[in-house]
């Protein structure tokens, strides 16, 4: 993602790019993941049982069933090929669908290879693009990375290229963050409805009761967004695609990180709420 001076390569406004070149770079060598080995867990929570799942999408629609990862299997390939599936191998060509259009038809030729994922540590994820085209990621991190604002960016991985795409400390760390902002919102809320917030702005309670009502906007589903990550083959989307969402790519995964999901699940369970339809829990078979 980054180039050796330093800096992102755009391709567009809204667009990253890495390239296998920068495989190479200090940045993006193995030596973080030692780092992370010598660090303590995020959580004490037993793992669980598989550490990703896999579903494939041709435009918004579902295509075959969800794909299960094992948490010994710390490496997964997703490709294009007809082969049986694997435990460790995810292949794409086999999957029919009647709905199919004539532009995922095409698509779809062209995954060949694919990309493959691999676990590092107690959850931080890594892409290698094995395909002879690019793929298009969506992820939390590399926005980070890249000092843009969390879905913000689109991020294309050329052939050979093998980057970090999740850290799972930083996912932590932002879903606390986050449900802190929310719960002391609602807490600010409360008060200001009950009247007990002092000062001009308090009429009564309801402005800041409708200001602060924005500010704890932050649901479960944004939350667990955190811990998704969504990769478009062969074609892109966002402000410098003709395709806005990537709902409008022909040929697309999402990848749910049942380990950040866990630990997500630990953080809403600990926080003091008082409506019970706010909390969550996510089963990870």
């Amino acid at each position: 993602m980054f180039s050796p001076g330093g800096s992102t390569m755009w391709a567009g406004s809204n667009t990253a790019t890495y390239t296998g070149q920068m495989g190479n770079n200090n940045f993006w060598s193995n030596s973080s993941v030692q780092h992370e080995a010598n660090m303590p867990p995020v959580s004490n929570l037993p793992p669980p049982e598989y550490w990703c799942t896999v579903t494939y999408f041709e435009l918004d629609q579902q295509v075959g069933e969800t794909f299960k990862v094992p948490g010994g299997c710390q490496t997964v390939t997703v490709d294009g090929y007809t082969d049986p599936s694997s435990v460790s191998r995810f292949c794409l060509g086999k999957l029919s669908n009647v709905h199919r259009t004539e532009m995922s038809e095409r698509a779809r030729l062209y995954i060949g290879k694919g990309v493959q994922l691999n676990l590092c540590g107690e959850g931080d994820v890594w892409i290698r693009c094995l395909s002879n085209h690019s793929v298009f990621v969506k992820s939390y991190y590399l926005d980070r990375e890249a000092g843009r604002a969390p879905g913000d960016a689109v991020h294309k991985i050329y052939p050979n290229a093998y980057i970090k795409v999740f850290d799972l400390r930083q996912c932590h760390f932002q879903i606390q963050q986050q449900a802190a902002t929310s719960l002391a919102a609602i807490a600010a809320q409360a008060a200001a409805v009950s009247g007990n917030v002092p000062g001009p702005a308090s009429v009564g309670g309801i402005a800041p009761a409708i200001s602060l009502s924005a500010a704890a906007g932050i649901g479960v589903d944004d939350l667990r967004r955190l811990c998704v990550l969504q990769l478009s083959f062969v074609k892109g989307w966002g402000p410098d695609y003709p395709r806005p969402t990537i709902k409008e790519t022909p040929c697309w995964i999402e990848i749910q990180l049942h380990r950040p999901l866990q630990l997500l699940d630990e953080v809403l369970q600990a926080m003091p709420l008082s409506e019970p339809r706010t909390r969550a829990t996510f089963v990870l078979h």
